[in-house]
């Protein structure tokens, strides 16, 4: 039979096909990219039925030519399948490295801490491989998590403080927002790292606002943040949305740079009664940096509220102008 279908076994592209049949005219063959019995017949001394087959039904396959010598090789599948085989194990990991994985699971995904209580969350963890211990990751319990947690906090503002100390000039955002009938503020700060010039950023709060969101209260606050970590007198500018309390906040507090500059050599004498009296109109006197609101927020005002006051008042006049054309009419 081998010798009766010589052309086909010849044929460059004969790997993707299966004899199953020889008759007398003709062969059979079944196409070994078709999903399925697909059954094709071709005759003895041509191979076009073939070729047309996977002209059409696979076009898009990038093709292999067989060796010249092989008669019966199988074609080579070109997308790599997924293999679901057991893995061997990989690289075991210390405790340590372990905590500061889960405790990244936490924080950015913002779980609860029980969630290192948990059966099924522990079950998980006791699968992967950690150094000198056999039966996997243990996890500690809620209480020792949060100390753990509580010291990693304590390293990342230790480290973020000696990277503000070396830098000249950063600028810092704030915000205020209610979340479950309870008031939050956020800043962040963001620089230019003088070794490779990348901006960088860093947020450096996300505490509880209590009380009410008055202008002094919201001055206190970023002042306060600012003054933690260092950053006062190197910041260019602190960007707020246009609230009317981040407005007043920074235009009352502001420092004014050029009466600065101008009693910067001056000795002023202040009395001395006036230091010592508890006075807070003269004693709650914040600093605060330059201010720009936020683009963003200034353009969709403009375009909430702006220009739906423009549209409604050009539909006004064009009414009354087509009222008046009627009356005159």
């Amino acid at each position: 039979m081998a010798g009766q279908s010589f052309t086909f076994l010849r044929w460059k592209y004969s790997n993707y096909f299966e004899l199953v049949e020889e008759r007398e005219k003709g062969i059979v063959v079944k196409c070994r990219l078709c999903v399925g019995e697909k059954l094709l017949s071709t005759a003895k001394n041509t191979t076009s039925n073939l070729k047309k087959h996977l002209h059409a039904k696979h076009s898009t396959t990038e093709m292999d030519e067989k060796e010249p010598n092989d008669t019966c090789t199988p074609p080579q599948a070109k997308q790599q399948k997924l293999d679901f085989s057991s893995p061997s194990p990989g690289k075991t990991i210390s405790s340590t490295e372990l905590n500061k994985l889960v405790a990244a699971f936490i924080v950015e995904e913002m779980q609860p801490l029980s969630t290192v209580e948990a059966p099924t969350f522990r079950n998980i963890i006791s699968k992967i491989s950690v150094t000198g211990k056999r039966t996997g990751g243990v996890l500690p319990d809620r209480k020792t998590f949060t100390n753990f947690l509580d010291n990693a906090y304590m390293e990342m503002e230790t480290d973020l403080k000696k990277t503000f100390a070396d830098l000249e000039y950063v600028s810092t955002t704030a915000d205020l927002w209610t979340a479950q009938n309870k008031c939050f503020l956020g800043i962040t700060v963001h620089w230019i790292d003088p070794a490779s010039l990348h901006r960088q950023k860093a947020a450096i709060a996300c505490r509880r606002f209590r009380g009410r969101h008055t202008y002094d209260a919201i001055a206190a606050e970023i002042e306060q943040i600012h003054s933690s970590f260092a950053l006062c007198g190197k910041i260019t500018a602190t960007v707020t949305d246009n609230g009317a309390n981040f407005v007043k906040a920074f235009r009352m507090f502001q420092a004014d740079d050029d009466e600065a500059e101008n009693n910067e050599d001056e000795v002023i004498f202040t009395a001395l009664h006036e230091v010592l009296r508890d006075d807070s109109e003269t004693s709650e006197r914040y600093i605060l940096p330059p201010h720009h609101r936020c683009a963003s927020h200034t353009l969709t005002l403009i375009c909430t509220n702006d220009v739906v006051k423009f549209l409604t008042a050009e539909e006004l006049c064009a009414l009354c102008e087509h009222d008046v054309t009627v009356v005159l009419d």
